[in-house]
């Protein structure tokens, strides 16, 4: 099952770039068009991604890094024990491939694709998950990446964001909370250290990420005695696809199964104990 705001009888329209800068124009020129990112599916390969996606200063930078996999990667390890999986996210070929995951892991998952920026594909999501029954735990790892200078040019992508990263995050647990109570399960917060720091034009995704772990912390405050754990997880340096490894090792950055373990391990502890934040950091530097 699906949801999906797009029209039946829509009609799609392909197109292939030789570099990063027409296809940044293609993007805007669709997005300035009223197209969200979740009308658009961008297929690389890997090298392509290293090459010219390496960073995430603009939006379809930011849908470039979308194919991490830090998300299929929790959800392997998972199946892997046992969990029945409840994917979900916006583009319906992330969603195939964590189920890949999954069932390559010998476990079984379902799907949901919904917009997590909009509140009325978030509330549908969540009545599926919940009728699934008590919920073991959720999640949360996705969120949109926005770069910039403080400007008012900019007030349409920071309210995208907030939409995408601080009331996802909202509403995702205020539906799912009382099914996560019933089973004493737990929350897991995908973080990182902007929710601590501040870096240079990144001001509202810090401030966002300053928002969200407040909100994680404050949250375990309410549930901690409905045995509800709340963990809140601020990974470094970790090897994926979008990394751009020039003077780089990448065998010595944070690997994404190191995640997952940690992940299971923390959600799968005795209810007696929670942890509630991990930040993990490579051992070894990666630059050469």
């Amino acid at each position: 099952m699906s949801y999906d705001t797009n029209k039946q009888n829509s009609r799609m329209v392909t197109g292939l770039f030789p570099d990063r800068a027409s296809a940044e124009r293609a993007y805007n020129s669709v997005s300035d068009r009223g197209y969200s990112k979740d009308d658009v599916n961008l297929m690389m390969s890997d090298s392509t991604r290293t090459t010219h996606f390496a960073d995430t200063d603009t939006e379809l930078g930011s849908k470039a890094a979308e194919g991490a996999g830090i998300g299929a990667g929790i959800a392997r390890r998972l199946a892997a024990d046992g969990w029945t999986i409840l994917a979900h996210g916006g583009r319906r070929d992330a969603l195939d491939e964590t189920l890949a995951c999954v069932a390559d892991a010998g476990g079984c998952g379902h799907f949901f694709q919904a917009e997590m920026g909009e509140s009325e594909a978030v509330a549908a999501l969540c009545e599926w998950a919940n009728a699934f029954g008590p919920l073991d735990a959720v999640v949360h790892c996705a969120a949109k990446f926005t770069y910039g200078p403080v400007s008012t040019e900019r007030f349409a992508d920071w309210d995208r964001s907030i939409d995408q990263v601080l009331r996802a995050t909202l509403h995702l647990t205020a539906h799912t909370l009382p099914s996560v109570r019933a089973a004493r399960g737990a929350y897991v917060y995908l973080c990182g250290p902007t929710s601590w720091l501040g870096w240079k034009n990144h001001a509202i995704h810090c401030a966002l990420r300053h928002a969200q772990a407040g909100f994680a912390k404050a949250l375990f405050e309410d549930v901690r005695e409905d045995g509800v754990r709340v963990t809140l997880v601020h990974p470094g340096f970790v090897d994926t696809p979008s990394v751009n490894d020039t003077g780089k090792d990448r065998s010595r950055m944070i690997q994404r199964a190191d995640i997952s373990e940690m992940i299971a391990t923390a959600i799968q502890l005795p209810n007696t104990s929670c942890v509630t934040e991990l930040t993990l950091r490579p051992q070894r530097s990666p630059y050469l």
